[in-house]
């Protein structure tokens, strides 16, 4: 697993995960044979590649397989022009290959953020240059970012909103609930404190979560897997450098 601030590249044998959804956009490709993925309460069907948008519920039954996931946080970009897209129906070999020489022998950071942003380049093409959505709700990001504890009365008020027309105008937006997307970030949180050595019940406690239980069931709800299966991953992080 590599981590960069929005950012993560998750390279590994996957095991089968229960329904479920998060708030990043999801690039999903199989480096060896395929997986079977099902959207919302379709059937599984099975495929090689696959993009996934933010509250999009997923399951993914890989048997196995070898799959490389690129998750992204949309941050305060609009993604209504960019919904529609999903993997192309040419995989170049290249970008295939590429991952699984950072699967079979770990590399630096720097090098593979290079081969991250040609992956976003190829199948999400002028992404970065989506436009930001309401600027409230962007407003309302950077003020959560820099203060995660406000609740949603008190960050609606320093925006000039209702609560309840903040989170309507919220979920729209980052395709997540208010309450579900800090969470999120504190998910994001308590991974990164693992990166840079904590282990899972400091983790929890530093992030926000009650416990480790509580941090066990939002990242099962999350992620489809539990928690424990860090433990058995290397993470290299931006913030652990």
């Amino acid at each position: 697993m590599y981590l960069w601030r929005g950012k993560a590249l998750v390279l590994g044998v996957e095991t089968d995960s229960i329904p479920h959804a998060h708030h990043a956009i999801q690039l999903s490709l199989a480096l060896e044979g395929e997986f079977r993925l099902a959207r919302g309460d379709g059937p599984l069907q099975a495929t090689q590649a696959a993009v996934l948008w933010p509250g999009q519920q997923h399951k993914i039954a890989a048997n196995g397989a070898l799959i490389a996931h690129l998750f992204i946080d949309p941050g305060q970009r609009a993604l209504h022009a960019w919904q529609h897209l999903d993997a192309p129906d040419v995989l170049a070999p290249a970008l295939r290959s590429a991952l699984l020489d950072a699967w079979r022998t770990p590399r630096p950071l720097a090098q593979c953020e290079t081969l991250l942003a040609d992956w976003q380049a190829s199948w999400l093409a002028g992404f970065d240059r989506a436009a930001v959505f309401d600027a409230r709700v962007a407003e309302a990001l950077s003020l959560l970012e820099a203060d995660p504890a406000q609740d949603i009365a008190q960050l609606a008020a320093r925006i000039g909103l209702s609560p309840s027309r903040f989170s309507h105008l919220f979920s729209q937006h980052t395709g997540l609930p208010y309450r579900r997307y800090v969470l999120w970030m504190r998910l994001l949180d308590a991974v990164a404190r693992l990166a840079a050595g904590a282990n899972l019940t400091t983790a929890a406690h530093a992030a926000g979560f009650a416990d480790l239980a509580h941090m066990s069931r939002v990242f099962h709800a999350t992620f489809g897997v539990v928690p424990s299966t860090l433990s058995r991953v290397a993470i290299s992080a931006e913030t652990s450098q």
